[in-house]
């Protein structure tokens, strides 16, 4: 008889989250979407060519197509997503891919954050308020921490 695994494999299913990926000659722009994010269950590790997100069931690793200052990577919290800046070793050329390797499935290109190479120059600076320094996402004092309660107020229509 075969054994039965169908439990434990369950048990230790990890899922690859949904991202959106863009970037500029000195940056990446990463956003990984993550709901009800609880900060003491979530482990980021950017180095130097790779990239490792996991969070309860959610997991995303991969080598980076070029190298990026991993010290100096920022990072943001929201609702419902994790939002990163990551700046690349060197500027220049856009890269052709975020990462190395095969293309991974849940990563999509972020249209409403891309800049073309050719159109960089006038593209409007990325705001960096409510970015941290570091990765300690267990920190709940930490940038937008209490996001729920800074939530843009929807003005009321007029009838």
């Amino acid at each position: 008889a075969i054994p039965d695994r169908s439990s434990s494999l369950t048990a230790s299913m990890v899922k690859a989250p949904a991202a959106k990926w863009a970037q500029r000659a000195d940056k990446i722009l990463l956003t990984i979407d993550v709901p009800d994010l609880d900060p003491a269950q979530t482990k980021v590790e950017i180095k130097e060519d790779s990239f490792s997100f996991t969070s309860g069931d959610f997991e995303l690793k991969f080598e980076f197509f070029g190298q990026v200052d991993h010290e100096a990577a920022k990072w943001k919290v929201g609702a419902r997503d994790v939002d990163f800046v990551i700046p690349r070793k060197e500027a220049g050329e856009y890269w052709d891919k975020l990462n190395k390797g095969t293309k991974l499935h849940t990563v999509k290109t972020d249209f409403n954050r891309w800049v073309d190479e050719d159109e960089a120059k006038e593209a409007a600076e990325i705001d960096m308020s409510g970015y941290g320094d570091g990765f300690n996402l267990g920190n709940h004092d930490g940038p937008d921490s209490d996001d729920d309660d800074d939530e843009d107020e929807i003005p009321a229509l007029d009838a």
